[in-house]
């Protein structure tokens, strides 16, 4: 059934280069993401070359098909985010090539990580490319957000079916792995990409009319919160907790000028129920991440000298690496290598923090250009808001969801090497779409909401992060 499921997705992906253009750079992502064939190796169907080779292929034809149609705004590709994006890349090949450490051993090689971020950027410029069409971008982007939703959906479901089916070989040390193979990482890796996630079902709520599709929203939340527990992830509680806070306070924040949002009182209520359901799940379900806690203060007064957290050795050799290879980095994949070479008895495996990985691996200005990313998008959620993005309710959900999904990885960056992630890029590229697309409507209004004014003009307006 699964066999057959796919090569139909496939079907539906070859007719979409000449009739949607923007279906098989879905198809990529939920492929690039969910990495389904991980979770179903024993039917999943094999193809002569990678499904995601076959996927970017269809969706570089669709770039190629729309460009000659004349179905992409070029404007799209001038945003400073995508000058930092390809700085990176360029400083990444270029930290390799000029390495220190030539002759290293890593767990994953800099080959495999230079050819992973290889078609991440390329796909990333290609999936802007498809989405930089105004004439389709409510169904382009409902295509992208109903995705990325049911990628998070499967994983909560996955992780508690392996919880109540008993499935205890997918645990160790009371806590749920990830899938077995998959690129994603371990548990506080795919933690991160639920709590990502977790805005677009928070937020949906509000933008949806069926009864039944709001009620559904609301359910997923518990049981998403239950997933993270099961994966008993210290950082993704609080990438959790400080998402939902920021997601409730937009909602409340912009009520008032949202056509789509409730009144105050419903709003209200709905926040009471989040938090407290937030606060009872974790102290009632929550017992492996608050015992790992614990665990960790009894240890570190017991051993004295030992810091609370082994992250903090981590973090200080990454900092002594930064100072010592400033400018490009002791190379990538060689924080281990060179962190035994320089510092003989305080070598540690990985920096588990996603700006040191940068910096250290590849350079500070590395680092930095990785920072940049959210100030962009910082400054792209400002302009939208002031110029009344409630108008347009699908760019205006796209823009508060991945704001709070771009505050959940951001907060999970700094507990974890997160640099090959997928989800990441994925939210950059819908975001800076959606800012292009917004930038778009507003300078040629359309007729959306009568009761809303209309936009300020601003010295802000043909601004474009």
């Amino acid at each position: 059934m699964l066999k057959i499921l796919v090569y139909l997705l496939l079907a539906y992906g070859v007719v979409g280069v000449f009739v949607n253009p923007w279906v098989p750079i879905v198809f990529y992502y939920l492929n690039g993401i969910m990495q389904p064939q991980f979770i179903w190796p024993w039917t999943f169907p094999e193809f002569p070359i990678s499904l995601s080779k076959i996927l970017a292929i269809m969706s570089i034809l669709a770039l190629f098909k729309s460009i000659f149609f004349r179905q992409v705004s070029f404007g799209v590709f001038k945003a400073k985010q995508n000058l930092a994006l390809l700085a990176i890349w360029i400083l990444f090949h270029l930290s390799d090539s000029l390495s220190p450490f030539p002759i290293y051993f890593a767990g994953v090689t800099s080959d495999i990580v230079l050819s992973a971020l290889d078609t991440i950027v390329i796909l990333y410029f290609v999936g802007l490319g498809l989405l930089s069409n105004v004439q389709n971008y409510e169904k382009s982007f409902k295509y992208m957000c109903v995705m990325f939703a049911f990628i998070t959906v499967y994983y909560v479901y996955w992780a508690n079916d392996m919880y109540f089916s008993q499935r205890w070989d997918m645990f160790t040390n009371g806590r749920l792995n990830s899938p077995r193979g998959t690129s994603i990482g371990d548990q506080n890796a795919l933690s991160v990409l639920v709590v990502m996630g977790m805005p677009f079902f928070l937020i949906g709520y509000f933008y949806l009319n069926s009864k039944i599709q709001k009620l559904f929203c609301l359910g997923v939340i518990p049981v998403l919160w239950h997933s993270l527990f099961l994966f008993g992830s210290r950082g993704a509680l609080i990438a959790l907790t400080v998402t939902t806070l920021i997601t409730m306070r937009m909602l409340t924040k912009h009520q008032k000028a949202s056509i789509n949002l409730e009144k105050l009182k419903q709003v209200g209520l709905f926040k009471k129920f989040i938090v407290v359901g937030l606060v009872v799940g974790v102290l009632t379900q929550g017992g492996i991440l608050l015992s790992r806690t614990s665990e960790t203060a009894e240890r570190a007064q017991s051993q004295g000298e030992e810091p609370i957290n082994p992250r903090l050795v981590s973090w200080m050799v990454g900092k002594k690496l930064i100072l010592n290879y400033p400018l490009l980095g002791a190379g990538p994949q060689r924080f281990q290598m060179a962190s035994q070479a320089q510092y003989p008895g305080e070598s540690v495996h990985v920096a588990h923090n996603t700006f040191i990985n940068f910096s250290a691996n590849t350079g500070l200005p590395v680092g930095f250009l990785f920072l940049a990313m959210f100030w962009f998008n910082y400054k792209n959620f400002k302009f939208c808001k002031q110029n009344q993005i409630e108008r347009y309710p699908i760019l205006d959900f796209v823009d508060k969801s991945c704001a709070a999904a771009l505050v959940a990885y951001f907060v999970g960056a700094l507990f974890l090497d997160l640099i090959i992630f997928e989800a990441f890029y994925f939210i950059l590229m819908l975001n800076l779409a959606k800012l292009h697309v917004f930038s778009k409507l507003i300078e040629q209004p359309t007729k959306q909401v009568e009761s809303i004014e209309p936009v300020r003009a601003n010295k802000m307006q043909n601004r474009v992060y």
